[in-house]
């Protein structure tokens, strides 16, 4: 892709690049039928939603990442908490049954 700076327009900048016949061709049907035949229109929309979704993938895969962490994390909690809750598990299973033998 080859950037002409000297093309700029307000906020606008003027790309030449070049693209597969089929491709061409898709992209003057649709800007015809969604764009008025707008075919830079289409192609700023379309590498912007594109775009957008790159981060959104992105963005997910992070997220998976955080998760994952705060899962083995929170795992490593409760094995460090497991002996006291077998503790107090047996001690009131204790006060239970000491219950049940003043009834």
């Amino acid at each position: 892709m080859r950037r002409n700076a000297s093309k700029r327009t307000n906020n606008h900048e003027r790309m030449i690049f070049t693209i597969p016949q089929p491709v061409a061709e898709e992209i003057r049907q649709y800007a015809a039928a969604v764009r008025g035949a707008n075919k830079s229109g289409f192609v700023a929309d379309a590498v912007r939603w594109y775009v957008d979704y790159l981060r959104r993938v992105q963005h997910t895969a992070k997220l998976r990442q955080s998760y994952a962490q705060a899962a083995e994390r929170s795992l490593q909690i409760c094995k460090e908490w497991e002996p006291l809750d077998d503790e107090v598990s047996a001690r009131l299973d204790e006060l239970e049954a000491q219950q049940a033998k003043a009834n």
